[in-house]
């Protein structure tokens, strides 16, 4: 028989965890839905009867059900439970859209190679941008235990637990109807439950959790992910003939056990804390069936409100340090919020929630360049943050803000631009630097991170920049490639950053101590000084102390940016000191014959920059190695890499002096290979890091000074 229910569903908000998913569906209102009712009760099925345990049979609008349970006939009952499921009203899940279906070709692709058990796990696809097979065999139907050759990363073995292909699955079906989708669906979820059991009330240790040993199946985002995502899954795949009361009891069943793992397992701080609160979050409000769905609501909105007010520093960045896990906080703590206020329990969170969350709004359009693209800081994969992702999400601020003209800005251009064209966010380490908010206006994004607790997706390359203009991000930050093994170890390198390193080695875990020391702008020129006293690991010593500062001038007239690096060990220091520069693919370096500098520039169609470094020449007693192209990679992207050509300059400093280096930026628009630069400093070398430094440069003939006083 058919029956008729009416859903409201809107479109979708990018629930981020991990990653924003850029798809957006349209909200169409109107229009009823067919529902294929279940078949006749069949005597012989298999049930699972807990389910009887975790539904709350006096929730109301269950009332048949309770009766026909109570008369001990538990199939009808699961029938009348499957077509309350089909049928309710009250419960609103905005990432539904119902009344028109919509999926995205990628997602269509996802669904249909999963029909041949070709599972997209993330961005891990084979050389023909295939999903890889996890086909079993000799009588096994799928090989969850996948191995890859050369495939290491540990995320392609966690995130394969998170069923990324079942949504879209779920969508194709909702756009064609074709029971494939729902078959395949069931017989691979059903596999993974049998692999896979999960024994109620279980523990992992250590406490908090941890995805580096066994049972990561049931930790962390594994099964928050697929607690979010099943939610829509059901939505979508119920109105299925292929959706029977025996499958609900089972799909029931194994939700309860998902979101009771959770409780027992949260982990103890950051993004993973989060995203558990929010799946918990969201399985009271929109699964309030359940006999502890109130409990979920009430114990998850008080986690996510506490962490809402600790996972964020005073200036209003995530506790890791990595912009896009610092995106993914905000939309998570906003989606549930709505999630909350759709169903009547806004109540749930207190007044102050959202107005928490301004400031680090606020990061975001920071470190937002001005043609909406973002830079790989940390683990962030710039690939991932579309201009259409980003401007969603600027829209969300609108939403939650409406006061704040410069989101209405950053969303669509209306409002006033910022007023304002340096920001700093001491507590974690981030500064800008900007000309303008226009597409053809510079900035710099100045890292230098104040990371105590050695975030693990932080990375120790103190004193590095991006550079955008015009366009142009011309040297974005190396990125991530993977999640483990050598390749993470590579692209996280201290000299694989725009920073400097000793002996090529790099910055000892513990000692990204980044303090900021001035920031003014007068008379056009942009002041920034940042330190860094670190430990780096050089030679036999693992632990050479150093201190780095680096002053950039930005002279926004002039379209120079002037970075002095000045660095100080103690008074054995005698290694040899690199500075490193890392320009976008396709710039043409050249260390100087002299081994004294360095130079690099683009030839780009619009806009071009120009950057030359001088070692320090007033440094008589140095002992100068050289200047070389280095070859390093770009990784916008897990598992995606681009070649570009970089330089680096090695010297030692002589007995009791600093280490010091001029490197001039200069921007155009046009061609600038003909651009002549030089620079010195004004003064001998010091024997410690001075209260003022002087330099001089000169561009075209043009010369200029530029002076810091601490």
């Amino acid at each position: 028989m058919k029956n008729t229910g009416l859903f409201v569903f809107l479109f979708s908000l990018c629930l981020c965890t991990t990653s924003c998913v850029d798809d957006e569906a349209d909200f169409t209102g109107g229009g009823n839905i067919d529902v294929e009712m279940p078949v006749d009760p069949d005597p012989d099925a298999t049930i699972d009867e807990k389910v009887f345990d975790v539904i709350n049979l006096d929730y109301p609008g269950l009332e048949n059900v309770k009766t026909a349970f109570e008369a001990g006939d538990k199939y009808t009952a699961l029938v009348k439970l499957l077509d309350y499921y089909r049928t309710r009203v009250d419960v609103i899940n905005r990432n539904v859209n119902l009344f028109n279906p919509t999926i995205t070709d990628a997602d269509q692709k996802t669904a249909d190679y999963a029909l041949d058990y070709k599972f997209k796990v993330k961005d891990f696809v084979d050389k023909d941008g295939t999903p890889y097979s996890f086909k079993g065999k000799d009588g096994q139907l799928i090989n969850w235990e996948l191995e890859v050759k050369d495939l290491t990363d540990q995320e392609f073995r966690y995130q394969r637990h998170r069923h990324q292909w079942m949504l879209p699955q779920a969508k194709a079906y909702a756009v064609s109807k074709d029971e494939r989708y729902v078959e395949s669906w069931k017989t691979v979820y059903q596999d993974w439950l049998k692999t896979y059991p999960y024994e109620d009330g279980t523990k992992f240790p250590p406490e908090g959790g941890s995805e580096n040993d066994v049972d990561y199946q049931w930790k962390g985002l594994q099964v928050a992910e697929r607690v979010i995502s099943q939610i829509d899954i059901m939505a979508y795949f119920i109105q299925s003939r292929n959706f029977t009361p025996e499958w609900l009891s089972t799909f029931l069943v194994a939700f309860a056990k998902h979101v009771e793992c959770m409780r027992l397992n949260y982990y103890q701080s950051g993004n993973i804390l989060l995203t558990q609160a929010q799946a918990v979050t969201t399985a009271g409000i929109l699964m309030p069936e359940f006999k502890n769905a109130e409990t979920w609501a009430i114990e998850g909105s008080a986690k996510m409100t506490e962490q809402v007010g600790t996972q964020f520093l005073n200036d209003g960045v995530q506790i890791e340090l990595d912009p896009s896990y610092h995106i993914s906080a905000i939309s998570d703590a906003y989606a549930t919020y709505l999630t909350a206020e759709d169903n009547n329990k806004s109540k749930l969170f207190s007044t102050a929630y959202l107005a928490q969350l301004e400031k680090p709004a606020k990061f975001v359009m920071d470190i937002t360049y001005p043609n909406y693209s973002w830079d790989n800081f940390n683990d962030t994969r710039s690939a991932s943050y579309s201009e259409s992702v980003l401007k969603r999400n600027f829209r969300n601020y609108v939403t939650m803000f409406p006061g704040n003209t410069d989101f209405q800005f950053m969303a669509n251009g209306s409002g006033t631009t910022p007023n304002y064209l340096t920001a700093s966010y001491p507590d974690a380490g981030y500064y800008i630097l900007r000309s303008g908010w226009k597409k053809e206006d510079a900035m710099m994004i100045l890292k230098n991170n104040n990371d105590p607790n050695d975030s693990w997706h932080c990375q120790s390359d103190n004193g590095t920049f991006g550079l955008y203009y015009n366009g142009y991000n011309f040297f974005p930050d190396a990125g991530v490639y993977a999640y483990s093994g050598s390749d993470r170890t590579k692209y996280a390198q201290t000299t694989w950053h725009n920073t400097l390193s000793i002996q090529n080695k790099g910055i000892a875990n513990g000692f990204r101590n980044g303090v900021l020391k001035q920031l003014k702008e007068e008379n056009g020129i942009q002041t920034l000084i940042t330190e860094n006293q670190a430990q780096y690991l050089a030679g036999d010593n693992p632990n050479i102390p150093l201190t780095h500062r680096r002053t950039v001038f930005h002279d926004i007239t002039k379209k120079i940016f002037v970075i002095v690096d000045e660095a100080k060990g103690d008074e054995s220091y005698n290694y040899n000191t690199n500075m490193n520069f890392h320009p976008c693919p396709g710039a043409t370096v050249e260390p100087a014959s002299d081994k004294k500098t360095a130079t690099a520039y683009t030839t780009l169609e619009k806009a071009n920059m120009k950057i030359c470094t001088f070692s320090d020449p007033t440094n008589t007693s140095a002992a100068y190695s050289e200047s070389k192209k280095v070859n390093t990679n770009v990784s916008n992207n897990i598992g995606n890499a681009e070649a570009r050509t970089s330089y680096q300059i090695t010297m030692k400093p002589g007995a009791g002096k600093i280490v010091r280096f001029i490197s001039v930026i200069c921007l155009k628009d046009g061609d600038i290979s003909d651009t002549t630069i030089d620079a010195k400093f004004t003064s001998d070398a010091p024997t410690d890091l001075p209260n003022s430094t002087s330099v001089t440069i000169t561009v075209n003939g043009e010369e200029k000074t530029y002076t810091y006083n601490l």
